[in-house]
């Protein structure tokens, strides 16, 4: 499992028992408790059993909802609107949520009564709270939780990974500087494309490419910092960015995944799409920008270099290329051989930069 997904999995399972346990602290100290107008015993409120009951519950039941959520669901519902999604979820977890309390609820109230789950007087008292007002409160509550859950999910998404947490730690709130990679993806022939497709066919050739680069960005660790048009930048810090060589595999994995998805463009746009791309490193000042609408912001020279090296790919006919800085960051890699190309003066810069393709080993051979 993806350590992404492992820590989705972790949030919910921590902000539902959370939950929980405010409701059983609730219950306890704040309210009277009434035990026979909720369908219990005269006994006393027993806390502990209760907190114990619900968060082992949620571990469990929890855990496996969080899986599903996060592994499956997810993924099911990822093209649709933020507010379709978060309305199935909400319904389909609030079911889950009644179903769940209910039957913790059974199982405490046999554990009280010392009686078996099924005895005529358990399921009497579990007939009892299960209509009872204080069920419906519990599980709106619940639902209130678990849809405030997926919506912070689902917004964390829409920002990318990590951006959300930097938001409201304040991290870029002051310009900040940073050495960060920087990988453009361009589509190849996208006018040409877009002639042959028309305006709606070709913008959702571009939806779906862009979808299927989810996997891509997660299992590189990478950032997606814009979408410009038929372009993507995507983002590293230095050390992620040359981990595994993240910064050059993200690209070659893309192209495995959309080629691997050829007979689905085919048979929708009747191609299939390529990419060509520019990497480079450098020192950014990192930021928040804007009023209306924020977003983290890299100013410097290392993304426009990045941009310029793409452009030479058309030029000598090459799918990625990347800046001598980079090639020098990725220097023991196991999985490339770097071909230079050559040195050019790319526009806006006074000094030459040398440029490299990355090559696998074997190919670098023939």
């Amino acid at each position: 499992m993806k350590k992404a997904n492992l820590l989705k999995i972790l949030f919910l399972v921590s902000y539902w028992a959370m939950a929980v346990a405010f409701i059983a602290v609730f219950t306890d100290v704040v309210l009277t408790y009434d035990a026979p107008r909720y369908g219990y015993p005269p006994i006393e409120y027993d806390i502990t059993s209760v907190l114990l009951g619900g968060v082992l519950v949620c571990l469990t039941a929890g855990g496996a909802m969080a899986s599903f959520e996060v592994l499956y669901f997810n993924r099911l519902l990822r093209k649709q609107a933020l507010g379709t999604t978060l309305l199935f979820r909400t319904a389909f977890y609030l079911a889950n949520s009644y179903l769940l309390t209910s039957l913790t609820v059974l199982f405490l109230t046999s554990q009280r009564i010392g009686q078996p789950l099924f005895h005529e007087a358990t399921l009497a008292l579990f007939a009892r709270y299960v209509l009872s007002p204080k069920a419906i409160v519990n599980t709106l509550f619940l639902g209130v939780i678990v849809a405030h859950s997926l919506f912070i999910l689902q917004v964390a998404e829409k920002f990318g990974q990590g951006v959300l947490m930097n938001f409201l730690l304040g991290k870029y709130h002051r310009p900040r500087a940073e050495v960060r990679i920087f990988l453009l993806m361009d589509l190849r022939s996208s006018t040409a494309y877009a002639e042959k497709l028309g305006h709606t066919k070709y913008s959702q050739l571009i939806q779906d490419c862009f979808s299927d680069l989810t996997e891509t960005v997660a299992r590189h660790n990478a950032q997606i910092y814009q979408y410009v048009g038929d372009e993507v930048v995507l983002t590293w810090e230095l050390a992620k960015g040359i981990d595994k060589d993240n910064c050059v595999n993200a690209f070659f994995h893309y192209d495995k995944s959309i080629h691997q998805r050829g007979e689905y463009y085919k048979q929708q746009y009747g191609l299939i799409p390529e990419f060509k791309a520019g990497v480079n490193l450098g020192d950014v000042m990192v930021a928040e920008v804007g009023e209306l609408k924020k977003e983290i912001a890299y100013h410097g020279d290392a993304l426009n270099t990045a941009a310029r090296i793409q452009e030479k790919c058309n030029e000598f006919a090459r799918r990625i290329l990347i800046s001598e800085r980079v090639r020098d960051a990725l220097d023991g890699s196991r999985e490339y051989d770097f071909r230079a190309v050559g040195s050019f003066r790319l526009k806006g810069k006074e000094k030459p930069v040398s440029i490299f393709e990355p090559v696998a080993p074997a190919l670098s051979e023939a």
